[in-house]
């Protein structure tokens, strides 16, 4: 017969040529996890930052609100609703202490481009004419009668209007 400690050192050598193998074996499959959660996992993307947004206009309160052309010129009313003030200007003339210049005008679309690259449009343009007054006075035609007239003195809607009070009359004290 075997002595008991010749068992036991073969028992511990079969053991540990055993153990690292079911211990392997035992981390690869585990009865517990949901399928493919041990596969690797896809290696993160890193996204460069999106490009800073377009610079603001150097001044957001100016507005083009007028345009009009004479002898073969443009015209352009400018705005600036932060001081109140505005100007007819010509393409390359300033405005704003020379911090806003135009550069250039496009007639099919209404756009006036400013230094800078700013692009400033009408609001609500209908893109119709209206005519220029001119210094001649408008003459009436014979026919045309004032509806609202005063009525002329003598006439019987000409009275004079006089509201009269009655005079007070004192009651005699109740009893």
């Amino acid at each position: 017969m075997i002595s008991r400690t010749k068992r036991f050192l073969i028992f511990l050598g079969v053991s540990s040529l055993f153990f690292p193998l079911n211990f392997v074996q035992g981390q690869k499959i585990n009865p517990f996890e949901r399928p493919g959660s041990r596969q690797a996992k896809p290696p993160v993307i890193i996204r460069p930052a999106p490009p800073p947004p377009a610079p603001k206009a150097i001044n957001p309160n100016i507005e083009l609100r007028g345009i009009f052309k004479y002898r073969n010129e443009w015209h352009f009313s400018l705005f600036d609703r932060g001081t109140n003030k505005g100007a007819w200007l010509k393409i390359g003339e300033s405005f704003d202490e020379g911090k806003v210049q135009i550069e250039g005008y496009n007639p099919e679309s209404d756009e006036l481009k400013l230094k800078g690259g700013d692009i400033l449009t009408l609001k609500n343009s209908t893109k119709g004419v209206l005519p220029v007054p001119s210094g001649l006075p408008v003459k009436k035609s014979p026919n045309a009668s004032n509806k609202f007239s005063p009525p002329r003195p003598g006439s019987p809607g000409n009275r004079p209007r006089a509201i009269t009070i009655p005079a007070r009359v004192n009651l005699p004290p109740r009893k």
